[in-house]
């Protein structure tokens, strides 16, 4: 029996290492879609495309999990100024705290000269002649941004003329083929806000931020720059449209082999199709697919096809921390050890989230769009990153997730372990009540071990502002080698993670510790749990921080 009490101290979490990672809709999720193809004034052009788009939107919110009931649609008529700004009030309302959000408009932009503003100023044309700015969306949707875990917006229209004449923009580009999604709805002196030179930054997610918003909590797609022109295909829809569609619905390519496709990805992705839609144009560029705020956010939690892992694989392999057997039956559990003031050590940052700097005014412009016409190589298939560098970046992808607004502090008794000397002891204090997560990734890179919560204490609960010791008197981490860098990732999430794709693994005398291989499919699996899909409450919300711990002889 002690025998076999020593076995199971060295129980952990271990990953399924390949299979599908099942994605199910997410109750808590809500989505707005806004349509105009027709208005209300004849001599604004038809956009024919919007029809397509709308069903291109509905597939994109479904593919991120938001149920149908969760969808409400205005389409022509419906969106009126008042209406699509009571639209987005109520979605505001109906939005819980923590949850995910999707904003998707297609239609004709617009540009003014506002004196006040200093400048041009750009709007997303309503159905009755109106204009809603970029400022009065980030007003309305302000409760938005404070409660959603992550807010979502696409926006397919554009707020320029270009330099082409404005004759020219009131007609199809291309034999009728592609119709510029902009219209000028002043003339005289705001003509002038066709020009690159005349152009100030009002986008929404600077007007959002102005207002409070986190960069981190926030997405916004739109179809083009600031100064270019996008297109509308009759019987398609909007290209940028069409180009996200596809690319979220399993075209882009996870080219860090996170096991996950992040919004950069997406973007790329999206570019290419573009320029593929317009490479033979003589009257016009390709017009840019641009993301600010959160480029690393994993819109889509997509399952990996079966031809990635064909069948679920659990591989054993000597552990890199291994828990030693619990003290004899006859003695009391020894209580946790006081830990040292913690060793300073600073998390390892997250990526920037805000999107590089666009060309400025004087960039040589094209017939219609700013930039000259992109080069079309042959398409040229990345190279698949080593494990060892593909699962570092899993966990980054995990990092990304996070809230700010969810803050975690992590004291660690030291910084280096001496292997088969040094035990991993760490304080863990969130700012909000939630459910501890312990990940690590060994120091060679084989396997992510779920540390916490495991078969042997699975209460991993945490109160706001109290600290939490690890580990309990009933388990323990030893270093264990080989020497190198441990990868620690600590998780605290509002509402627990599901991890019923996880199995508790049948320990060996020789081998205490099984781990899912650090393949793609198992990297995709321990995404989908801890961001995605393992989500169990209203609220998606989670803070994390990632430390670099040294096994050392």
């Amino acid at each position: 029996m002690k025998q076999i009490l020593a076995h199971l101290v060295t129980l952990a979490i271990a990953l399924l290492a390949a299979g599908e990672c099942r994605s199910s809709e997410i109750s808590s999720r809500t989505a707005l879609i806004i349509g105009i193809g027709t208005y209300d004034r004849p001599e604004i052009p038809i956009l024919e495309g919007v029809k397509e788009d709308m069903i291109s939107a509905m597939a994109i919110a479904k593919a991120m999990d938001i149920p149908e009931r969760n969808i409400r649609v205005l389409r022509d008529r419906q969106a009126s100024k008042a209406g699509v700004l009571e639209a987005l009030r109520q979605l505001s309302e109906s939005t819980a705290d923590g949850a995910r959000t999707f904003v998707y408009y297609s239609g004709h932009g617009t540009r003014w000269l506002d004196e006040k503003a200093g400048g041009c100023v750009e709007g997303l044309l309503t159905y009755d002649y109106k204009v809603i700015t970029n400022s009065e969306i980030a007003a309305v949707t302000k409760t938005l941004s404070d409660k959603a875990d992550k807010f979502i917006s696409i926006f397919d229209a554009c707020h320029s003329a270009g330099v082409a004449p404005t004759l020219a923009l009131t007609r199809a580009i291309g034999n009728g083929k592609f119709t510029p999604k902009y219209y000028m709805k002043t003339g005289g002196i705001a003509n002038a806000c066709n020009q690159p030179s005349n152009l100030i930054t009002r986008s929404l997610l600077g007007e959002a931020t102005r207002l409070g918003a986190l960069p981190e909590n926030s997405v916004q797609i739109t179809s083009s720059l600031s100064t270019e022109v996008s297109f509308d295909e009759p019987g398609k829809g909007g290209l940028a449209t069409q180009a996200v569609r596809d690319c979220l619905l399993g075209k882009a390519t996870d080219l860090d082999a996170s096991g996950a496709v992040s919004i950069a990805e997406v973007q790329q992705c999206a570019q290419q199709i573009v320029n593929q839609k317009l490479q033979n144009s003589v009257r016009a560029t390709p017009h840019h697919v641009t993301v600010s705020g959160n480029r690393n956010l994993i819109p889509v939690q997509r399952p990996k096809p079966q031809t990635v892992s064909p069948a679920p694989q659990i591989i054993a392999a000597a552990p890199l921390m291994q828990t030693p057997a619990p003290p004899q039956d006859s003695m009391e559990p020894e209580p946790p050890t006081q830990l040292p003031p913690p060793t300073p050590i600073q998390p390892i940052p997250p990526e920037p989230t805000q999107e590089p700097s666009p060309p400025s005014a004087s960039t040589p412009v094209s017939v219609v769009n700013a930039l000259p016409h992109p080069a079309q190589p042959a398409p040229v298939k990345p190279p698949r990153p080593e494990p060892a560098v593909a699962s570092i970046a899993t966990l980054r992808d995990i990092l990304q997730q996070r809230n700010p607004k969810r803050v975690i502090n992590v004291g660690l008794n030291r910084a280096e372990l001496k292997i088969g000397k040094d035990s991993l002891e760490l304080n863990v204090k969130s700012s909000h009540d939630g459910y501890v997560y312990l990940i690590m990734l060994g120091s060679d890179a084989k396997s992510f071990y779920v540390l916490f919560p495991n078969g042997l204490d699975r209460d991993n609960r945490i109160h706001a502002k109290q600290a939490l010791h690890l580990p309990r008197p009933a388990w323990q981490v030893k270093s264990a080698g080989p020497p190198g860098t441990d990868q620690l990732l600590i998780m605290v999430s509002d509402t627990p993670r599901n991890l019923d794709g996880m199995a508790l693994a049948e320990p060996t005398a020789t081998v205490p510790f099984t781990f899912a291989l650090n393949t793609l499919g198992g990297r995709s699996t321990l995404i989908d749990f801890l961001t995605g899909s393992g989500a169990t409450g209203k609220s998606e919300s989670f803070g994390a921080t990632l430390f670099r711990l040294k096994e050392v002889p």
